[in-house]
């Protein structure tokens, strides 16, 4: 029996199997309607719990072009979870006999991860809060992948918001992994989150240097721009001066709203930026291809739209044939010569004493009942983790051991020792000591 395969991250797809769905994509992308009888008789579901236009109609416009059908269920809050079922039940119904696979949209960190834990079929991240959004990123690589013929090497502006937007996060990591370099230009106070550069630092090994981004004049003013790449950035930083690297050349693009729905008190977008020809016409973007998730609010100026270089709505429109390339894969109905990733063997599950995630949007703080509070282990010296859901970091005071009962320092000898099955992490000694673990002689 095969293998259940869900995409919740990017990271669930190889880079040679990406680079065989954007072929196939292209084949679908030149004949919309040629492919009717690839899933024939094949139905998907898709729950979204946030408000969605570009990507539920794109999954379902994919789905029928193959032949399959669709369940919407596009406003949740009118569905049983208005009656408090939880997440998991309802995926166990819908998987159960009612569709092939799920396209899940949630407002909370990790849902889509909580989600394929308990579903009979393939579950599809369409988005959960601001953690991930797989399918937006793979047409945006899709796009610069056909735009630019490579992806290697290639030097991107991720401009607006970038605290907040999943799909920038999703695409930083993505570039990251395809080593292009990442000009970070974020609106004041949108800087991207630090577990976001913690994770392109310790799985991308990118480091970030200081930008110099005079030249692109309107979108870096007020900015602290900063240039992250793959490539041996402490070579780099030795050719920065006082004003940090100069970007000399653009390839990309990409633009984003402010995301005002995730935004916390004190975050202002009165100073945001607004991209128009100004700009596009500086030297080192007069190559640069113009893009954008969509949709937008004034971050892109009307004029531009008729600008060869503006791709957003191209952008949208192939988002329908590589997610039928994704719905099609996950479906069984297309075969890859490319290997899927290899698990990653450090991302060990652990247990967790009575502490929740400190992230407070993440799907352990509203599926309490049904998370099993699982954390991976990002490091052992010093003993690190993250949340098996959100990805963000958690706080670990000392650390248990299941067989001896004791608890030590989290920095001890001892703890890098103790088998990750054995693993108990507690938030401070008081923890430890409620829960009927004993202190470890210092000797």
């Amino acid at each position: 029996m095969n293998r259940i395969r869900h995409l919740v991250s990017v990271d669930d797809l190889s880079i040679q199997e990406i680079l065989e769905l954007f072929e196939r994509a292209r084949e679908f992308g030149e004949d919309l309607k040629g492919f009717a009888s690839t899933c024939p008789g094949m139905i998907s579901a898709s729950l979204f719990y946030e408000p969605s236009t570009r990507t539920r109609l794109s999954f379902e416009s994919a789905m029928q072009r193959l032949g399959g059908g669709v369940l919407t269920a596009a406003e949740m809050k009118t569905s049983s979870a208005a009656k408090g079922e939880s997440l998991p039940d309802t995926v166990r119904v819908v998987s159960g006999a009612y569709a092939d696979l799920i396209v899940l949209r949630h407002p909370s960190e990790g849902a889509a991860k909580l989600a394929s834990e308990f579903s009979t079929v393939p579950v599809i991240n369409a988005g959960d809060g601001s953690h991930e959004h797989p399918t937006q990123t793979l047409c945006d690589l899709y796009t610069l992948w056909l735009e630019k013929k490579h992806l290697e090497g290639l030097e991107v502006v991720l401009a607006g918001d970038l605290r907040y937007s999943r799909t920038i996060h999703s695409f930083a990591y993505a570039l990251a992994r395809f080593g292009a370099n990442i000009v970070s230009v974020a609106s004041r106070g949108l800087e991207l989150p630090d577990y976001v550069l913690r994770r392109l630092r310790e799985e991308y090994g990118v480091e970030p240097v200081p930008a110099d981004t005079h030249q692109l004049k309107g979108i870096a003013e007020g900015s602290d721009a900063v240039y992250l790449t793959p490539n041996k950035p402490h070579q780099l930083s030795l050719f920065t001066d006082s004003q940090g690297l100069k970007v000399e050349r653009v390839d990309a693009v990409y633009m984003t709203r402010p995301q005002t729905e995730r935004h916390r008190e004190g975050d202002s977008i009165d100073s945001y930026m607004r991209l128009g020809h100004e700009t596009m016409d500086t030297e080192p973007m007069r190559d640069a291809i113009l893009m954008h998730p969509l949709p937008r609010r004034d971050e892109i100026s009307d004029e531009l739209d008729d600008d060869p270089r503006s791709l957003y709505f191209k952008q949208a429109a192939r988002g329908v044939p590589i997610r039928m390339a994704i719905l099609a894969l996950l479906l069984g109905k297309l075969k890859l010569k490319a290997k899927p990733p290899e698990a990653e063997a450090r991302l060990v599950r652990v247990e967790m004493g009575k502490n929740p995630c400190p992230n407070t949007n993440c799907i352990t703080h509203t599926e309490e009942r049904h998370t099993r509070l699982g954390f991976r282990i990002m490091s052992r010296d010093p003993l690190r983790a993250a949340c098996g859901y959100c990805s963000q970091e958690i706080p670990i005071g000392v650390v248990g051991c299941s067989t001896t009962r004791h608890f030590h320092r989290r920095d001890s000898a001892v703890a890098r020792k103790i088998r990750a099955d054995h693993l108990i992490l507690f938030r401070d000694e008081a923890e430890a000591l409620a829960r009927g673990y004993s202190e470890a002689s210092r000797g």
